[in-house]
């Protein structure tokens, strides 16, 4: 990995924390509306034009926007093959499911699983 990945990734890491109860609520409207069972979280710092944005940084505590997608939405908009939409789904593990993050910064982008709380607040 390189260092500057690790650099950001260690930001997203310390800021995190202000956004568990919006990433609980939008994860839970996704479900329960039935829009998809794979919500994906789009953290980041640049515009971007998937999904819906659910913060913008300059109004937050924390250092990022934050939109909400699906995998379905990545799919289409050919942001990933068929192949790796099943390898997301693998990893979303756990009960509850976790937290699928895309964390973009500087050209960069990762994945990230995350643990999700059953009750936030």
């Amino acid at each position: 990995m390189s260092k500057q990945k690790d650099i950001y990734l260690e930001r997203f890491g310390q800021n995190i924390e202000y956004y568990h109860s919006l990433m609980y609520e939008a994860f839970n409207g996704v479900i329960n509306e039935g829009v998809s069972n794979y919500p994906v979280f789009i953290f980041h710092r640049q515009e971007v034009n998937v999904g819906l944005e659910i913060a913008d940084r300059h109004e937050v505590i924390g250092d990022w926007s934050v939109n909400i997608s699906t995998l379905e939405e990545f799919y289409i908009k050919g942001l990933v093959t068929i192949e790796q939409v099943e390898e997301i789904k693998k990893k979303i593990t756990g009960n509850p499911p976790q937290y699928c993050c895309l964390v973009l910064s500087d050209g960069e982008g990762s994945l990230i699983f995350l643990a999700r709380e059953t009750d936030v607040g």
